[in-house]
């Protein structure tokens, strides 16, 4: 008997031996056939329950779950993470020393200047910070809300039946602290950096922090009224009077101008703002918080997904990147514009329509012309060694505006490659403008640096003087153009290791791109070297920013095609001394040759 056989007479005794399977039950009677059976018989019909039989939802318990679902699950706490990031701490520590150090120093030789018009000039300048301070809180209330919320939020609260100031209440108070917060750490450093006295510091750092929190509610409560009328104009009028509170401390430094401050004029002054910020800081707080019921979801979603894409360009570093979502979210408020025809051919054509874009979007130059007085503020208030360094900074900031063109040309290479130009020219082209305004701001901001606005000549000679306005102006265009052309970071590429956690090595360098190359053109300036060795640095940058620096894949590409042209001249050297072998056509025997059809006429 095979095994198969044996297996299955031993399956069958094993179900013989099994016991027979149970009768089928009877079914249990339904309950409604027990007579001792009582049913559930409510007072009162399921579909006639309103809405105000149904339970209210209790909001802070709602947000302390909404809390829980989001940071109860984390394994690591912040303070693990802080001790772990030693290195980031030890680097934090002498960071903070060193810029310790050079308030201290900048302090010390503001000091020095004793005269009439540079001491009024410093009691001046906290107006402007605390007006710049508002301008920056009004824009940047302007473009995110400045109360917002993510799209799961907009979903699942805010179409709720709840209140919606208590969900929103929490988010509207720290906006408000936070931008009282940074105002008052920018008015400190400010303020300490001219050397005022310290109770005029702290005076005016609470007086920054009231005005700007007071500014920061007054918008939140514009927000809830659903209008934006009110926070454009008040951006106007205060950049208009940042711009005469500048123009005024330049005029009182030259003796153009004089300002009445006696003694403590300035310190009581700041004591007056700064209460009066409270107060209004107070009130429109208050009248911001009886109105976020009335904020529209609509609004506050769209300023969230504008805060979560920021929010993805801030975590790798790309400023630029954070830069293109504002201009994008610009745009599309915008709507569309009536297109124009170019002109010209080649590069000349790049040229003119970054003329057309100045044209049809001339917001920048108001950036352009308040930055031809920074150079005349800095001599006034007495740090003219700093000024090639600072007036470099700004000049970065104000052209990377007109660089529009660069930067969509170098981050689409798809359309750098459409045009019969090379890299070099295309970026040659499209620095043509930015160059020109470089230019006009390096003449109107000589003079400057030529005489001190006291009338007394500069310490050093004039014909080193000469080169500083350009030398600084070269130095704010190459920042720019470093600033718009950098590469993101190659994640593909081996990592750092870090204190942090492993980082792409360039994105360590995407905090200070920019920076870099206008601190590396004016550094011979502020340490007093020849003018030609910052000229040779800017010329030497010049090249290396027109040509895209060293890209890899490029010299691969070049690599193998000259690999394989050398291959070709050894074999065709070693074919017939020389001569090209020719061409060999094979064909398969017994397949006839495809023709193509001839045309109909």
């Amino acid at each position: 008997m095979s095994s198969r056989n044996k297996r299955r007479n031993r399956s069958r005794k094993e179900r013989a031996a099994q016991p027979a399977a149970r009768p089928p039950q009877q079914r249990r009677p339904a309950p409604t056939d027990d007579p001792d059976f009582e049913g559930f018989d409510p007072d009162y019909p399921f579909v006639d329950v309103g809405f105000d039989a149904q339970g209210m939802v209790d909001e802070r318990q709602l947000l302390l779950l909404v809390k829980d679902w989001r940071k109860g699950r984390a394994t690591r706490r912040l303070r693990d993470v802080i001790t772990d990031a030693y290195v980031a701490m030890f680097t934090v520590v002498v960071v903070a020393a060193m810029i310790i150090s050079g308030l201290l120093s900048a302090q010390n030789q503001a000091s020095t200047c004793t005269s009439d018009g540079c001491v009024t000039a410093r009691k001046l300048l906290p107006w402007l910070v605390v007006a710049g301070l508002w301008v920056g809180a009004l824009a940047i209330s302007r473009i995110f809300g400045p109360i917002v919320a993510s799209a799961a939020e907009g979903f699942w609260l805010l179409d709720a039946p709840l209140r919606r100031s208590s969900v929103l209440a929490r988010r509207m108070w720290g906006m408000i602290f936070a931008a009282g917060g940074v105002a008052a750490v920018v008015a400190a450093l400010v303020t300490v950096l001219v050397g005022l006295p310290l109770p005029t510091v702290g005076a005016w750092t609470a007086a920054a922090a009231f005005t700007t929190a007071a500014w920061m509610a007054f918008t939140a409560a514009e927000q809830g009224a659903e209008r934006t009328i009110m926070v454009r104009v008040a951006q106007i009028v205060v950049g208009g009077v940042a711009v005469v509170v500048l123009v005024a401390v330049i005029a009182s430094a030259s003796g153009w101008l004089s300002v009445g401050l006696g003694g403590t004029g300035s310190f009581e002054l700041a004591i007056v703002v700064a209460a009066a910020g409270l107060v209004l800081a107070i009130l429109a707080s208050l009248i911001a918080r009886r109105r976020l019921d009335n904020v529209g979801r609509a609004k506050l979603i769209t300023g969230g997904e504008l805060v979560s894409g920021m929010q993805g360009a801030a975590f790798a570093l790309d400023f630029a990147l954070m830069r293109d979502i504002l201009i994008e979210r610009r745009n599309h408020l915008r709507g569309h514009v009536k297109p124009a025809r170019g002109h010209w051919r080649g590069t000349r054509a790049l040229v003119w329509r970054d003329l057309q874009r100045l044209v049809r979007s001339p917001g920048p130059l108001v950036g352009f012309l308040v930055s031809l007085i920074v150079p005349y503020a800095l001599e006034s208030l007495g740090v003219g060694s700093l000024t090639p360094i600072l007036s470099a900074l700004i000049m970065v900031a104000v052209m990377v505006p007109f660089m529009d063109s660069m930067r969509v040309l170098t981050r689409t290479k798809g359309l750098a490659r459409l045009f019969p130009m090379t890299d070099s020219e295309l970026r040659t082209a499209t620095t043509i403008v930015p160059a020109s305004l470089a230019l006009i701001w390096a003449i109107v901001v000589t003079p400057a640096f030529l005489l001190n606005l006291n009338g007394q000549a500069a310490s050093v000679s004039v014909s080193n003087t000469l080169w500083y306005g350009v030398i600084t102006a070269a130095a704010g265009l190459l920042g720019a153009m470093r600033w718009v052309s950098a590469k993101s970071a190659n994640y593909n590429m081996p990592m750092v290791a870090t204190g942090a956690g492993a980082v792409p090595p360039g994105l360590m360098f995407n905090l200070i791109r920019g920076i870099d190359v206008a601190v590396l053109v004016t550094a011979p300036l502020v340490l007093n070297w020849p003018p030609i060795v910052s000229a040779i640095i800017a010329m030497i940058a010049f090249m290396v920013l027109r040509s895209g620096g060293i890209n890899q894949q490029e010299l691969m590409e070049k690599s193998e095609e000259q690999r394989k042209e050398l291959a070709a001249q050894k074999e065709a050297a070693r074919g017939g001394g020389g001569r090209t072998r020719p061409k060999q056509v094979i064909s398969r025997s017994g397949t006839p040759a495809r023709t193509r059809p001839p045309l109909r006429k």
